[in-house]
């Protein structure tokens, strides 16, 4: 009897399969990330932080516009300053069309305590409270309060058989952390104007 052959071809089991084509994956991911943009479009979401002070004048205008108002002793003054420098940026604004009203509290705290309880290190903490206002702004001609908040940074410094070299360290931690404290606030400022404009 004869055998008719089968039409069918043969599969090697041992033969390496090729890996999925990895092109619709990444034509569904493209398209997901999209779709989110759009989303995130629609619902008003713009990136702040992405945007340079050429790209978002009317941000920096409003900046600029914000008078920074006198804060007490030599922790006041470095804090003013840096902050004053970032609300200048590239903005022509009309200075005291807003004041900043802020005050400060500097504490501090023993970390590594020694065997004869005194501390080798110290953690300074600087918390500063502001308030935006917008002058004559409110009802019969008053301030009107736009926003307010506290910010809180801590450094940390080693205290040392120096007496000069441990003072030199303190300052210095805590100038670092009141300039770090006028950067939060100029970005929650920034935030505020990017997302209530002009008053």
């Amino acid at each position: 009897m004869s055998r008719t052959a089968s039409s069918t071809s043969s599969v090697d089991r041992n033969a390496p399969t090729r890996p999925a084509s990895r092109r619709p994956r990444r034509l569904v991911l493209a398209a997901a990330m999209a779709t989110a943009a759009l989303t995130l479009s629609a619902c008003g979401f713009r990136p702040l932080y992405g945007d340079t002070a050429a790209s978002r004048p009317a941000v920096t205008e409003q900046l600029a516009a914000v008078a920074v108002g006198p804060v007490p002793d030599r922790a006041g003054q470095i804090y003013r300053n840096s902050l004053e420098r970032l609300l200048a940026g590239e903005g022509r604004g009309n200075p005291g069309r807003y004041r900043l009203d802020s005050a400060i509290r500097i504490t501090e705290t023993g970390l590594a305590i020694n065997e004869d309880a005194t501390a080798s290190r110290y953690n300074v903490r600087v918390a500063v409270t502001y308030r935006l206002i917008a002058p004559n702004a409110g009802d019969n001609k008053t301030d009107r309060l736009l926003a307010d908040g506290t910010v809180t940074q801590i450094n940390g410094y080693d205290q040392i058989s120096a007496p000069y070299a441990t003072l030199v360290s303190r300052q210095d931690a805590i100038e670092r952390a009141l300039q770090e404290a006028a950067r939060e606030v100029h970005t929650r400022l920034a935030i505020y104007f990017d997302q209530h404009g002009e008053v």
